[in-house]
């Protein structure tokens, strides 16, 4: 990205090249190509536009930019992270660990309700699978509450594939296999 700048000004910020109109004198696109150096951009007020710090969004952190500064040879926007409320961050984790109980439970819903249409029960396995996926969700959620700030919830979540396959974030990673899966 490019910027124009007069003196100490942001006249416009550039996102791709194009011809540009400076002092009366129309530049083709290719003023932002290699065949202009820094400088002679610079002479005609054309300053490179760039970032400084990361971009994060996430359910952990929010990122915020502050108004472009216009240094001597580009202009700066600044990248900060703020934390995001962790009562909000707990609320964000409990719903994932509810959405992934009842994408499991799903799976065999039609037992259940086989079971209460014409009372064929339902098999022990599976009836064990359930119970264990929901005591899995209730020992998620207790750990969620026992963290009490965000580094610690942000820790129960990050992992590799390495660590997964490792088994070594068991928090969120563990969840009871069923029974019945295909493959096994």
């Amino acid at each position: 990205m490019w910027a124009r700048i007069v003196g100490s000004q942001l006249v416009e910020v550039i996102p791709q090249p194009k011809s540009v109109t400076v002092n009366g004198v129309v530049h083709p696109k290719g003023v932002f190509g290699s065949s202009w150096t820094d400088d002679e951009r610079k002479a005609i007020g054309i300053v490179p536009y760039v970032y400084e710090g990361s971009y994060i969004e996430n359910m952990f952190y929010t990122s915020s930019e502050a108004a472009p500064k216009v240094e001597e040879s580009r202009v700066v926007v600044k990248r900060t992270q703020s934390a995001r409320d962790v009562a909000d961050i707990k609320a964000t984790m409990k719903a994932s660990v509810s959405r992934t109980l009842a994408g499991y439970l799903e799976q065999t819903d039609w037992i259940v309700i086989r079971e209460q249409d014409n009372g064929t029960a339902k098999p022990a396995d599976l009836a064990k699978w359930r119970t264990d996926l929901r005591a899995k969700a209730a020992a998620l959620e207790t750990a969620i509450d026992n963290k009490s700030d965000v580094a610690a919830l942000e820790a129960m979540t990050v992992v590799t594939q390495e660590m997964a396959d490792k088994n070594e974030n068991p928090e969120f990673y563990d969840w009871p296999e069923n029974p019945r899966a295909s493959g096994e």
